[in-house]
């Protein structure tokens, strides 16, 4: 039921619900379900419409997940309702995402954001992100925003990679 939604699907183009049932054992239940996909899709976020789910809920874990990688530290998180009141610098970041499988494109995004946003208990939190975190953050928001991370590409880089995203999707359906 949950499965990973990939481009073209509607749900990712559109603007999702604002939750209003917190604390609620659905809100569990999309949660859970949530970093259950993310991990076993090997992914760092996941916002809930890339799985169906028509609502403002974000999940992530930046944990290294390698034992090479860099002793860094990493935030496991549920946002819900969660909105960036303020960004502050800018980097060139490569993304990936679940739901343009094989796609990477480098694409600028704020090196700071703050976010605001509720618990799973409707309690507000607020996050002060920068680098990588701040990067997952703005990507996984703007998902729920109907805003596909290919659309901070020049309209020829977007067209361009579309076209090579749709070939490949097609003839991997061919051969399953």
């Amino acid at each position: 039921m949950y499965e990973i939604r990939t481009w073209p699907d509607k749900i990712l183009k559109q603007k999702m619900k604002e939750v209003d049932f917190f604390g609620s054992e659905k809100l569990k239940e999309y949660i859970d379900v949530m970093f259950q996909k993310m991990y076993e899709h090997e992914g760092v976020g996941l916002a809930a419409n890339q799985i169906g789910i028509p609502y403002q809920i974000i999940v992530l874990d930046t944990t290294p997940r390698e034992e090479n990688e860099e002793n860094k530290e990493g935030i496991k998180l549920a946002l819900i309702n969660p909105k960036i009141v303020h960004k502050e610098g800018e980097i060139e970041s490569t993304e990936g995402c679940l739901s343009f499988p094989g796609v990477q494109i480098t694409i600028p995004r704020a090196q700071k954001v703050v976010v605001e946003a509720k618990d799973i208990e409707g309690k507000d939190i607020q996050i002060d992100a920068e680098d990588f975190l701040a990067v997952v953050l703005q990507h996984e928001i703007d998902h729920i925003n109907g805003i596909p991370f290919i659309k901070y590409l020049s309209p020829v880089k977007r067209k361009l990679t579309l076209e090579k995203y749709m070939k490949k999707k097609k003839e991997l359906a061919k051969s399953k």
